[in-house]
């Protein structure tokens, strides 16, 4: 094609491409250039340039990247097809199969219709997420695409910006960690956070600008004695220094609860070597410089992160005792580090790691397809696709990927559900955990069960991952429906024996099924055990119509203890919390000991109140039902108390010397005074109403205290 055609901005684009990757083909380029100034004529960004000025940038960056050929054109023609009325089939004649996948994959992404928004983007996700599994290069068309549009959003609606950018923080920023694109992840959070949190983004700038000069004086304080130190040892190497960027150093501002000038460590030093063996040299003459910090030391070479990024990363004390964080890494784990091993994929693939560096993928692609619902899938990707990930290990040396702040509980149900549902604990390093115990990077956890073992659902609360979430929601659902079905057929039974029907009597089951609507008689029972089906509808069909009358009422529903009778005709016992079939109100707590009452209550089943709860005067008298604490309960239950007291000194502890020798566990205990007052409120387990009792009674002797309650 003739270069006359090209305008000089477009054959600057050429040049450039070429220029950042010398494998590329000068004549498909302009071949590709010139078909989308064509299908783009017209055309034209929210800042008024031509269209074609984002294809052109997103090449840029692909370029950059030492992606091939084929990647490179289909992020010049990715919004062809989206925008303009040529083909699928057209690029595949022009520029090749390969390059009309990419653009068909992230056309299909972006061009997904739903008509709700979460709909829409948990379904674009998922598209996006299988295209990666097919074809990994897809991403890198996305996170390009991303990056331009993020560098030229200044020119959209403040609002948008800013969901676009929490956007960016939610997913894409963990997608280039995942790919090793850390360059790039830096500046996507630098970017998102400018639009997320504007005034915090502009103060640490600041103060950036106001503390550069004393900052590099600084650096090279370090850098310096560094430099003398591998001069006088021979050791060759490249010393660098570097501010971390404005995302990162907030990041420490929060986690620290801190202020700007409290952070010390805002830069880092990296030392870059030839060989493995001469890191660990490297990191010698550091320790010999400055004293370490152990609990801040990571072996990233080792145990390398799920990204396969490598490096050594030591915190020390260095000059004028600041901290200082040294990050020690060959040349090829550098530009890894830099680029990501997106850069080297031709190499990785032919070697012993082909395919190591993608297995996230592959497993998120297998947990998607079991996530129907929208936002809990939005969920997932946020939490599966968290940055901070790490890789633990079994005894065997299998190797575990987690999110950062993964449980004990998450590496059973990684291994195996069945191991997940009857975790009791783990042993690490000799040490016995439990199983809402952090794991942490590089640790080896052999996982402790028992057959005895099953889950409770505080479980939800311990683990982190999605699948753990979706086996202990599998599993409590199918338990939930066992429990529903057995609970409701002996509340089916005892109606018929409260209506006195003989058994000769009884309705049929397709009698049943037809009056109330239900599928089977398993449906019938699961439906009367969740209180979807209300008891009065349950006698008035035993009764062929008749009304309940008053006095059979007081009987059908008895009071706790009164009618002793009646009680025995209604056998229903609660002991442990189990499920969402049977549950205790948090209105009232109620203990063993406590005289109580259930309502059955839609998709909740059995709702256990303290008899004296003052919410059951705003719960259907009809649904409720007499239920009693079974002999063996051993569980504890939880307990909270509102303590009302003078404002003096030490009454704290004297109340916490109340709960010694009194068999409980005291989990939560929150103080609040004003000038002559104060109020302090306890969370603890009890076993029974009578410890309780014995507490509340020891409390209120206490000189200044004014009022105990339980609530």
């Amino acid at each position: 094609m003739d270069k006359a055609i090209f305008t000089p901005n477009e054959e600057h684009i050429i040049k450039v491409l070429l220029k950042k990757n010398e494998k590329l083909d000068e004549g498909i380029l302009r071949k590709a250039i010139a078909f989308i100034a064509d299908a783009h004529d017209g055309q034209y960004r929210k800042s008024g340039m031509p269209y074609t000025e984002h294809p052109f940038e997103v090449a840029k960056i692909l370029a950059e990247l030492q992606q091939d050929q084929a990647t490179v054109l289909a992020g010049l023609l990715h919004d062809v097809v989206e925008d303009t009325p040529h083909t699928l089939a057209e690029i595949a004649t022009e520029f090749g199969e390969d390059t009309a996948f990419m653009v068909d994959a992230v056309t299909k992404i972006t061009a997904a219709q739903e008509q709700n928004k979460a709909a829409q983007k948990a379904e674009t996700y998922r598209k996006l997420i299988i295209a990666m599994a097919k074809d990994p290069r897809v991403i890198m068309i996305k996170i390009a695409d991303r990056i331009h549009n993020m560098r030229t959003m200044r020119y959209m609606k403040p609002e948008k910006r800013k969901s676009i950018a929490q956007e960016t923080l939610d997913i894409y920023v963990p997608l280039t960690h995942r790919f090793g694109l850390y360059k790039l992840k830096t500046e996507l959070e630098d970017l998102s956070f400018k639009y997320v949190n504007p005034d915090e983004y502009q103060k640490i700038v600041d103060a950036l600008i106001e503390n550069k000069e004393k900052r590099e004086k600084y650096v090279q304080s370090v850098i310096g004695p560094l430099q003398i130190k591998m001069a006088l040892e021979d050791f060759d190497c490249t010393i660098q220094g570097r501010t971390k960027n404005i995302y990162s150093i907030y990041n420490k501002m929060i986690s620290r609860d801190c202020q700007f000038e409290d952070i010390f460590d805002i830069f880092a030093i990296r030392i870059i070597v030839e060989t493995i063996p001469e890191c660990y040299l490297a990191l010698g003459y550091v320790h010999n410089l400055w004293t370490p910090m152990q609990s801040r030391f990571k072996d990233y070479i080792a145990t390398p992160k799920p990204n396969l990024y490598q490096s050594i990363h030591t915190t020390v004390i260095g000059p004028e005792n600041k901290m200082v964080e040294v990050q020690i890494r060959t040349k090829d784990m550098d530009l890894t580090a830099e680029k990501g091993f997106a850069a080297h994929w031709a190499y990785k693939m032919e070697t012993q790691h082909e395919g190591e560096e993608l297995a996230w993928l592959n497993h998120m692609v297998k947990l998607q397809s079991e996530i129907s619902d929208s936002k809990e899938y939005l969920d997932f990707l946020k939490v599966d696709l968290k940055p901070e990930g790490m890789t633990v290990f079994t005894p065997k040396g299998a190797s575990i990927e987690l999110p950062e702040g993964s449980t004990v509980l998450d590496f059973a149900f990684a291994i195996h559900t069945e191991l997940g549902l009857h975790c009791i604990g783990a042993r690490i390093n000799e040490e016995v955990v439990s199983l809402d115990h952090v794991v942490t990077h590089g640790a080896t956890i052999q996982v402790l069960k028992s057959p005895s073992q099953e889950p409770s659902p505080e479980w939800l609360d311990i683990v982190k991952t999605v699948k753990a979430k979706q086996e202990l929601r599998r599993w409590m659902k199918t338990s939930i429906i066992q429990q529903s079905r057995s609970l409701g057929k002996e509340i089916w039974t005892r109606e018929l024996r409260l209506a006195k029907v003989e058994k000769d009597k009884r309705p049929g089951e397709e009698e049943i099924r037809r009056y109330f609507g239900t599928l089977s008689m398993d449906d019938f029972y699961e439906r009367i055990g969740q209180g979807e089906l209300p008891l009065q509808d349950i006698h008035r069909f035993i009764t062929g119509g008749n009304s309940l009358p008053k006095e059979m009422a007081l009987r059908f529903f008895p009071t706790f203890g009164s009618d002793k009778k009646a009680a025995e005709e209604m056998p229903l016992q609660i002991g442990q919390e189990t499920s969402l079939v049977i549950h205790f109100a948090d209105c009232c707590a109620p203990l063993p000991g406590d005289e109580i009452v259930g309502v059955l209550r839609p998709q909740i089943g059995i709702e256990v109140h303290n008899k004296n709860c003052s919410c059951l005067k705003n719960l259907p008298v009809e649904q409720q039902i007499a239920v009693a604490w079974s002999a063996d309960v051993t569980k504890p239950f939880m307990t909270h108390l509102t303590i009302n007291t003078d404002n003096r000194k030490n009454i704290t502890l004297d109340i916490l010397e109340q709960l010694k020798g009194s068999d409980v566990s005291l989990d939560r205990m929150s103080v609040a005074s004003k000038q002559s007052t104060g109020r302090i409120r306890m969370e603890f387990k009890a076993f029974r109403k009578e410890q309780v009792d014995s507490i509340i009674t020891k409390i209120k002797q206490i000189s200044g205290v004014r009022e105990v309650s339980k609530a």
